[in-house]
């Protein structure tokens, strides 16, 4: 893996460590790396080892290898943030399989199609039941259900849950009427019930635990099904820096660091591109779109689109701002940053959300004792919001300033 092609920055690798994968740097210190013997934070040992592990010394990077999959799961998961890069997360769900790992995984934003296809095929229960009901990711990827449809940890109900969003969406893949683990092959004989213990089956009544000749066969039928042998090939795991940004228009994704704004020509252009997106696309673009591209995505008629901006922990204070003042902008997308703690310490954004007729009453109400006098007034006398709100700001302005 050429160094010129290793993103440092966005991999959270500090300058100092950057020459370590240079041409010219020593064997000795990649291997010290490799095997986790340079001090660094859980995150950059990540992030390294991931390097290192595609590395064309064997030796180096078996040890990189090694040192990821030696790593307790607890430091794992708490190593995992926002902008993890997603071919980390996709390599940890290749070489780690731990039901806690497998719910951080699935469950991260940027994590790509095939890593969370992967985890899905495998996913417990309570997992299935979680990708079932995630909206999001049901868009970003549909293709997950088919994993779903193959897992038999995913029940009937979780199932047709997302199979019916799908539906709904118009994005459900094509699916088999029958679940893979279900199917018995032609001339075979369905497996003999498992032969019962009375005694057996007494005891673990007396005891209140499950039925062994139902354990015994679900166990059984569990065996018959091999969770890889699912009808779509996920491919083989390749050591490189690629995600869906490479999907996405460089008008779409590119930041502007001078502070310059678009012009209404490209502005059109973003647009256009934008219609031709499905929704699972836009929610993708939203987690690593620019500003001028979340600007348009607030506006989407689709309310998970919208709403997927503000969760995307991108927008700058003052893009949140003027989401929070702005009336126009679906009840989904003002709730979730109601739901922001960190904006809603400040007061500028109090004084924006209250004054936001679709801001929930309960979080506005907690705002209108905050607010100073000039702002309580100028609430009471606003007409846009619910009459629960202007009532309360009367009441309060004229104990507090009216004594």
């Amino acid at each position: 893996m050429a160094a010129a092609a290793i993103p440092f920055n966005r991999l959270g690798i500090p300058p100092e460590l950057q020459a370590a994968f240079g041409p010219d740097a020593p064997r000795a210190a990649q291997l010290a790396m490799a095997r986790g013997l340079v001090p660094t934070t859980n995150d950059v040992q990540l992030a390294i080892c991931y390097i290192l592990a595609g590395s064309d010394d064997q030796e180096i990077a078996d040890h990189a290898t090694d040192t990821i999959v030696a790593m307790p799961a607890a430091k794992v998961i708490n190593s995992i943030h926002r902008r993890t890069h997603p071919k980390l997360l996709e390599f940890l769900a290749e070489v780690r399989s731990e039901p806690a790992l497998d719910d951080r995984l699935a469950m991260h934003k940027l994590a790509n199609d095939r890593t969370v296809r992967r985890i899905a095929r495998r996913a417990g229960k309570d997992l299935c039941e979680k990708l079932a009901l995630n909206h999001e990711r049901l868009l970003m990827t549909p293709s997950v259900v088919i994993d779903l449809h193959a897992n038999p940890h995913c029940s009937d109900r979780d199932l047709e849950r997302a199979t019916s969003f799908l539906r709904m969406q118009k994005e459900l893949p094509d699916l088999p009427e029958q679940r893979p683990f279900q199917r018995v092959s032609e001339g075979e004989q369905p497996a003999p019930a498992a032969e019962m213990d009375l005694e057996a089956e007494i005891m673990a009544a007396i005891a209140g635990q499950q039925s062994p000749a139902l354990l015994q066969a679900q166990s059984e039928k569990l065996d018959m099904f091999q969770i890889d042998d699912v009808d779509v090939d996920l491919g083989g795991f390749e050591f490189d820096f690629s995600d869906d940004t490479a999907a996405l228009s460089f008008i779409l994704t590119e930041e502007r660091d001078d502070g310059s704004r678009a012009t209404a020509e490209e502005k059109a252009s973003m647009e256009a591109i934008l219609r031709d997106m499905s929704p699972g696309q836009k929610i993708k673009l939203a987690y690593l779109g620019n500003q001028e591209a979340r600007g348009i995505l607030l506006r989407d008629s689709n309310k998970l689109v919208a709403a997927a901006v503000v969760k995307s922990g991108r927008m700058s204070d003052s893009e949140g701002l003027a989401a929070a003042a702005n009336r126009n902008l679906a009840e989904d997308v003002i709730r979730e940053i109601a739901g922001n703690r960190e904006w809603t310490r400040k007061y500028p954004f109090q004084v924006a959300l209250v004054n936001n007729p679709k801001c929930p009453p309960s979080t506005a109400m907690a705002f209108v004792r905050v607010l100073n006098r000039r702002d309580l007034q100028a609430l009471s006398r606003n007409r846009n919001v619910p009459s629960a709100l202007t009532a309360a700001a009367t009441r309060l302005f004229r104990t507090k300033f009216r004594k």
